[in-house]
């Protein structure tokens, strides 16, 4: 690949409502389904690593959202990557809460993200890179879920042939990163803490919803 060539770091978050006034978790079953793309050009990608393995050294923890247990852990890490200056991101997201006991998490993903890759071959970014859900061990591989809707939006021609994904685990530090920013995203729309998302947002080019009917 050239240094110039656009790469984006994808993953979720899902998290259920809570009540704004309490931020008790609400009875409804229903949940938010976040999707945020970190990109960066592939040159600077050493350097971002850099960066936040020097911010993981600084704040002695793992650059992992729901392992921040405190409210000050995640405006401390957020704090720290915004002054990253190598890095875009853009937002995926359910229009409302949708998905529990009436919409599979399944279904929501695969809108999300087929609207995550048709948006961001759009704009030239060829090259997408996802946590993988595949585990060996236990003898299952959800990673060809995702490649199923990439073919199928090429088939439709949504997205160009040459627009391709591959799969990582959490020890790619570019996902932890984006990681954080879809759970701070989810943290502020599920009305949990709003503290986060606000000191980073600005960092955000364009957030896109997601329409997505409940299923009867």
């Amino acid at each position: 690949m050239e240094d110039t060539d656009l790469i984006a770091f994808l993953d979720e978050s899902r998290k259920p409502m809570r009540n704004p006034a309490t931020r008790r978790l609400e009875d409804t079953g229903l949940h938010h389904y976040v999707v945020a793309a970190v990109v960066v050009f592939h040159g600077d990608i050493p350097n971002i690593r850099r960066q936040l393995l020097r911010i993981r050294g600084r704040v002695g923890y793992l650059l992992h959202y729901q392992k921040l247990k405190s409210l000050r852990r995640r405006v401390e890490v957020v704090k720290e990557i915004e002054e990253i200056d190598e890095w875009d991101c853009y937002i995926f997201e359910t229009a409302r809460a949708l998905f529990g006991a009436n919409v599979s998490e399944h279904h929501v993903r695969a809108k999300t993200i087929g609207l995550a890759f048709s948006r961001l071959s759009s704009l030239g970014i060829l090259r997408a890179v996802l946590e993988t859900r595949a585990d060996p061990k236990k003898g299952f591989n959800l990673d060809q879920k995702d490649h199923q809707v990439l073919n199928k939006l090429k088939q439709q021609g949504v997205v160009p042939a040459d627009f391709q994904i591959s799969h990582a685990d959490k020890t790619e530090s570019l996902l932890q990163l984006s990681d954080v920013l879809a759970g701070a995203r989810s943290d502020s729309i599920c009305n949990s803490h709003p503290e986060p998302y606000a000191r980073i947002s600005h960092r955000v080019r364009h957030t896109y919803s997601v329409f997505t009917k409940r299923r009867s």
